[in-house]
């Protein structure tokens, strides 16, 4: 009896100290713009981006913040890059609490990966913006080695594309939409055809309507089967459960996801097409891989002008019911940043639900 007692010590010891040694740890941040941990930004090209950085937070209240590590592993993470993003952002608290509007812009050096970490504030389709200022202005310099120059590059196109300016009842302004939308209908004429440049023409996408028609068209549009070659039939929402995997009825029912299914009737062939929900709380469950993991945050300490605070936040998966729970940091409060200055205290306590895009080369 005592043999087999020691034996289970000896192998709960060995499943535990593992497990602990691999709990995920964040770096604490030395500068709300620029932390260059890989030591690859140049002293001329950081003295550049952080002056654009804190011209957004002084003019527009935005944090954007700048972070290069030299591996994920260093901070017991793994690739892909995403949830570390979203969790060194939730940690750091980014953005504006309301508005939830920061964003973080992650390069991990020697996985050869990026993220932009977008406030959950953000609708879907910012997504696909980031995904674009990646592709075309931080990874072309990347794989070059020219990472001081891709990374000023890119940040200069991610404060053009990605951001929007907020009036006081926390509601993007009119002239930003239209910015915004006008650049979003641009690039879609350039790799979209010829009906989205007409719509840009004619002003629809200056309101965004013309954005939404033209988006609304694309999922509209007939498939073709893959197999036989013929036109597939869109099912109705009463008909297309029976298609769907289990996390993916309930993150419609959550509406985080919504989806099309496809179907042809010559050879009984399916596709499945997921569309982001805009404002979604949820975020992507790391055991079940669905976008149905809901946070709630509790205070434990509150943060004062001499300390900061601790909060818990707890994750729960409406799919899987997987949870886990993680101590985040809340910044001290100091008269810049509850005034909305530009140079001292910290982040302001914004959060992320996983929203953005990742980049490798």
């Amino acid at each position: 009896m005592k043999f087999l007692q020691k034996l289970f010590v000896i192998l709960a010891t060995a499943l535990i100290i593992p497990l602990t040694a691999q709990a995920q740890n964040y770096p604490d941040y030395q500068s709300l713009y620029v932390n260059d941990f890989a030591n690859i930004i140049g002293d001329r090209s950081e003295e550049r981006i952080e002056t654009m950085l804190r011209a957004a937070k002084k003019d527009r209240d935005l944090e954007v913040t700048v972070v290069t590590i030299e591996r994920l592993k260093d901070y017991n993470s793994q690739p892909p890059i995403a949830r570390f993003a979203t969790g060194l952002f939730n940690h750091w608290g980014i953005g504006n609490p309301d508005r939830n509007d920061g964003i973080l812009i992650l390069v991990s050096r020697y996985d050869r990966e990026m993220r932009i970490a977008l406030g959950s504030g953000y609708p879907a389709r910012y997504d696909d913006r980031a995904k674009n200022v990646i592709d075309n202005y931080f990874i072309p310099y990347f794989k070059a080695d020219r990472y001081s120059t891709g990374i000023e590059v890119g940040v200069e196109e991610t404060l053009k594309r990605l951001t929007l300016e907020f009036g006081p009842n926390n509601r993007p302004t009119f002239t930003s939409r239209i910015k915004n939308e006008t650049t979003h209908v641009t690039e879609n004429a350039r790799s979209g055809g010829i009906w989205a440049w007409i719509l840009g023409a004619l002003g629809l996408g200056g309101t965004g309507y013309g954005v939404k028609l033209w988006r609304r068209w694309l999922r509209l549009k007939p498939r073709t089967c893959s197999i036989c070659g013929r036109k597939m039939r869109r099912l109705a929402e009463f008909e297309d459960d029976h298609y769907l995997a289990q996390g993916q009825q309930v993150e419609e029912a959550l509406k985080s996801v919504d989806y099309d299914v496809w179907y042809c009737p010559y050879d009984d062939h399916t596709k499945i097409e997921g569309y982001k929900g805009w404002f979604s709380q949820y975020s992507v469950c790391p055991k079940c891989d669905h976008i149905t993991m809901y946070s709630t945050r509790t205070v434990l300490t509150s943060a004062t002008k001499s300390s900061s605070g601790k909060a818990r936040v707890d994750y729960t998966c409406k799919n899987c019911h997987h949870t886990y729970e993680e101590m985040v940091t809340i910044p001290r409060i100091t008269e810049s940043s509850s005034s909305g200055g530009s140079s001292g205290g910290g982040f302001s306590g914004g959060s992320s639900s996983g929203g953005g895009a990742s980049g490798s080369w």
